[in-house]
């Protein structure tokens, strides 16, 4: 009954009238004025100023108010995981990607469906300052993204694997298992946004050949198929260039060539029920050796021989 009581102070707040707030809780005046008295007389304090009119809370009551809404949205969440117990999980979730992190998200929404039929996923493709506001904003449940790019103190990140970052490459001659940025920013590159760390990205400036940038993936490879432009991509995306004949898949040595990825959510957002279970479906055997073999499709392009001494062409 006190969370009922809860319900009616919190709607009271929000109104500022009596008959009003009577009706958003769909319940008479006499009702809720008689549960908010109820309240004042568990709490043993005045908790609205009492008058012929609503004028607002005593100090206290603003105090019982911070309170009531903490125990209101606990108790509407454990309404919600009692449910998800009994019938399963429900709703919508709604998943963030960057166009980097493409290569492993089909692997995780279709996981997720065939585990929660009754869940209505969504997943919205953007870059990192897009996808961190629609997070603050509770327009994302989560998102998988570099970690190296999360301001730590506003949300909470969960490491899922750790990626090498290669350098994309088609040509019919042999061509070298690694080389270092030197090189590669002495290429032309087709590059595509927000597919690797702002650090990555910000060093990618720098190149002195002619580079092109692009949203799409399609785009992309259309390029490195030609042979004259390279791409400087995470090696979970090697499966989306798969189709491009003689792609090599060149290692890029030295500092910033690994990233973390993983997923974001603001702070205590992992607690709710769709994405705790999946954080407990990525770390299950099933699941982690098809994520780990979606990662490790780049191998079938690595040069076989080391010829680390030949210049790229």
């Amino acid at each position: 009954m006190i969370v009922r009581n809860f319900e009616y102070l919190l709607a009271l707040h929000r109104e500022g009238h009596f008959g009003n707030a009577a009706k958003s809780c769909n319940v008479s005046q006499p009702t809720l004025s008689a549960g908010i008295k109820q309240l004042e007389e568990d709490m043993g304090v005045e908790i609205v100023r009492h008058g012929r009119r609503y004028d607002g809370l005593t100090s206290e009551g603003m105090r019982v108010l911070s309170w009531a809404q903490q125990m209101y949205d606990d108790c509407k969440g454990l309404e919600r995981e009692l449910s998800a117990l009994r019938r399963g999980i429900e709703g919508q979730f709604r998943l963030g990607i960057l166009p980097g992190t493409a290569g492993v998200a089909p692997t995780l929404s279709i996981a997720l469906a065939e585990k929660t039929p009754l869940l209505q996923q969504s997943v919205l493709v953007s870059g990192a300052s897009s996808l961190l506001q629609a997070i603050r904003e509770n327009n994302l449940d989560m998102a998988l993204m570099h970690l190296e790019d999360i301001p730590g103190e506003d949300f909470d990140t969960h490491l899922l694997y750790r990626e090498r970052i290669f350098l994309f490459h088609a040509a019919r001659t042999q061509q070298p298992r690694s080389t270092t940025w030197e090189h590669v920013l002495n290429k032309q590159l087709c590059l595509l946004n927000s597919a690797v760390p702002e650090p990555i990205q910000d060093r990618l400036t720098q190149c002195t050949a002619q580079t092109i940038r692009t949203d799409s993936i399609d785009v992309l490879s259309a390029h490195i198929a030609t042979g004259k432009y390279s791409a400087v991509l995470p090696q979970s995306l090697a499966g989306r260039l798969a189709h491009i004949p003689n792609l090599h898949a060149i290692a890029i040595n030295g500092p910033m060539s690994h990233s973390n990825v993983g997923f974001v959510a603001g702070k205590n957002a992992f607690e709710a029920p769709s994405s705790r279970t999946l954080l407990e479906m990525v770390h299950t055997p099933e699941l982690a050796a098809t994520l780990q073999s979606v990662i490790s499709i780049h191998r079938r392009f690595q040069p076989k021989a080391d010829s680390s001494q030949s210049p790229l062409k």
